[in-house]
């Protein structure tokens, strides 16, 4: 369906339907998840942060320069000694969620049902 079929009126709601537009913000974007941290806040909202796991970056590397005639130069091996780094694993905190606990409940379920659905999938297919 284009972008322009919401001005075709069949395709509107009836007097007993209600229609619902999904408009992506400007400042939508796609997330990774590995994981999830949070709690419930002092006003009875269930509040969590998503993340993205990954090894650290190295703040700083070191390498040799092989030289390979008067002007010339590579990069060569790394010397490990002199790398600066967190040695750690990063969760990078993507965003923040704040729901009701319908809105928990509702999530919940959907979770729930793709989960059977996807599980009945793998099992037929073996």
């Amino acid at each position: 369906m284009t972008d322009d079929a919401w001005l075709d009126a069949t395709k509107g709601a009836a007097t007993d339907e209600v229609a619902v537009d999904y408009v992506k913000a400007p400042d939508f974007r796609i997330v990774w998840v590995d994981g999830v941290v949070g709690n419930i806040t002092p006003n009875g909202i269930i509040h969590f942060a998503l993340y993205a796991e990954r090894q650290a970056i190295p703040r700083r590397q070191v390498f040799k320069i092989e030289q390979l005639d008067d002007n010339l130069g590579r990069l060569g091996a790394e010397v490990v000694e002199k790398q600066i780094s967190r040695g750690s694993i990063v969760r990078e905190m993507s965003c923040d969620v704040f729901l009701s606990v319908e809105t928990a409940e509702n999530l919940s379920n959907w979770l729930s049902a793709l989960a059977k659905e996807i599980r009945k999938t793998r099992e037929e297919s073996k």
